[in-house]
């Protein structure tokens, strides 16, 4: 019976642990523009160093499940690649290529406006 009990405990915490990793996953969307605040479609959005990425949409929109907002963005398109580091506790990135320009937004609103050098 003890066996049982602990077999029973064992599974209960290894399914709680899977649980528990799900939700370290946040969701950043990310809006991209080009030149006078023109959606910028097909511009691909990477964690730094990894393979985890995205595209964005015909809006220039996307999203991306990171562990932590504490990740440097690298963002390629035809040209030269941004590289920006995320802060935390966020929800959206808006980026504007032609501006240099990312705003960062949580709960749609503004937390930190940053110029990019490229």
């Amino acid at each position: 019976m003890k066996i049982k009990i602990s077999i029973l405990l064992i599974t209960l915490f290894l399914n709680l642990d899977a649980i528990s990793q799900e939700n370290r996953l946040e969701t950043i969307k990310f809006k991209v523009e080009e030149i006078k605040n023109n959606p910028f479609p097909g511009v691909t959005i990477l964690i730094k160093g990894t393979s985890i990425g995205t595209s964005t949409d015909l809006e220039g929109k996307a999203s991306l499940e990171l562990e932590n907002n504490n990740q440097t963005i690298v963002v390629s398109y035809i040209g030269p690649y941004i590289s920006f580091k995320l802060i935390n506790d966020i929800d959206f990135v808006y980026l504007n290529i032609e501006k240099k320009l990312v705003i960062y937004y949580k709960k749609g609103k503004k937390v930190k406006r940053q110029k990019l050098k490229f």
